[in-house]
């Protein structure tokens, strides 16, 4: 009961923290020039008017990004157990569409439901789950760097100011990349000593941080064993790139299908608008969205000019290609598992327990 208070209370504080930050910037952006000609009637008509050929290559990339997703979990619990790709597969819907239903609480959700299935124990997916976002970061990263180092073609005046800002940003969130992938060899090579050193630098903490960083430490370097085997090291990286590929070419697809302007967006251009998307996603809201739909929007007026109207119906039609059919499958996967939203938010609750518990009975 006191756990589930307090993650209540971290979510509502979450929630306005991102209402604020949000309405900050949408109150900025209705008091900019290109809004004040901002047109419903050509927002509505670019949406109604979009290449459903296009749409439905993408809705085929949309689902291919799963499956990547379900294949790159088999490589990186490898190490702990052959996981069934069934099972993972539709981990990854389940886990994903909890992410669209509730926010960023669902994330829980795919280790979870995973753990169950495959009887391990939580601590060991979180570990996966762990590596897998630090893949995703890092390819991110790199596909912005190499966005920003061809510099797409099409941008606006105003757009080539931001984009030398974000040069340097570039290049520095590159560094911190090389330095992290460095620090995770490191540390997985090191993993006792450097443990043993940070446990006795946090000595100033109270006992519950520590343990807590006790645990987290102990996971990482769980979820680090997959940089042991080359060809499940190999294979998670060669997936992640097809994975972010995948991911640029969704959204290339989509904003050429709408027309006019976008109709000559290239590949680049697209996986610099999925960057700032990915970004807004730190601020969400269960089942609207709100930062991706802003980071896009942003993105496509901001750097490419693009019409306000017309920025506004691609950041809808992205994120309704990105969240219905998600959604949709995972309907028919409940069913088919014979579970439910609401057993599923159990599970991940019965999990999270054993997980308190785990670092409750650490030394």
């Amino acid at each position: 009961m006191e756990n589930s208070v307090k993650k209540n209370r971290r979510q509502w504080i979450w929630l306005g923290i991102s209402t604020v930050v949000l309405v900050l910037i949408i109150y900025n952006l209705r008091h900019s020039p290109e809004w004040r000609h901002f047109d419903w009637g050509r927002l509505w008509t670019s949406l109604v008017s979009a290449r459903p050929d296009l749409l439905l290559l993408a809705l085929v990339g949309v689902y291919g990004t799963y499956l990547i997703r379900a294949l790159r979990w088999q490589f990186l619990m490898h190490p702990i157990k052959k996981g069934s790709l069934w099972v993972l597969f539709v981990g990854q819907f389940l886990g994903f569409s909890s992410i669209y239903l509730v926010g960023r609480p669902g994330e829980f959700v795919r280790p979870a439901y995973i753990a169950r299935k495959e009887s391990l124990p939580i601590t060991s997916m979180v570990a996966v789950w762990l590596m897998e976002r630090i893949f995703d970061t890092i390819c991110l990263v790199v596909l912005f760097s190499i966005v920003l180092y061809f510099a797409p073609v099409g941008m606006s005046a105003a757009g080539k100011n931001v984009l030398s800002v974000m040069h340097k940003a570039g290049d520095a969130m590159l560094a911190v990349t090389v330095i992290m992938v460095a620090g995770l060899v490191v540390y997985r090579l090191k993993t006792q000593a450097l443990m043993d050193w940070v446990m006795r630098t946090a000595r100033f903490l109270p006992q519950s941080i520590q343990k807590h960083l006790q645990h987290f430490l102990g996971s990482f370097a769980e979820g680090l064993l997959v940089v042991r085997s080359m060809p499940d090291f190999a294979g998670s990286v060669a997936l992640s790139v097809v994975l972010w590929i995948t991911n640029a070419t969704v959204f290339w697809l989509t904003l050429k299908s709408l027309g006019g302007t976008l109709a000559d967006f290239v590949w680049l251009a697209s996986a610099l608008v999925l960057f700032c998307a990915s970004l807004g996603l730190v601020v969400q809201f269960p089942g609207i969205g709100g930062g991706y739909q802003v980071g896009i929007v942003l993105a496509l007026t901001e750097i490419f000019g693009v019409a306000a109207d017309v920025s506004t119906g691609a950041s809808i039609l992205l994120w309704l290609m990105m969240s219905v059919p998600v959604l949709l499958v995972s309907l028919g996967l409940l069913v088919h598992e014979g579970l439910s939203f609401k057993r599923l938010e159990a599970i991940t609750q019965e999990e999270e327990m054993e997980q308190e518990a785990a670092v409750k009975e650490a030394k």
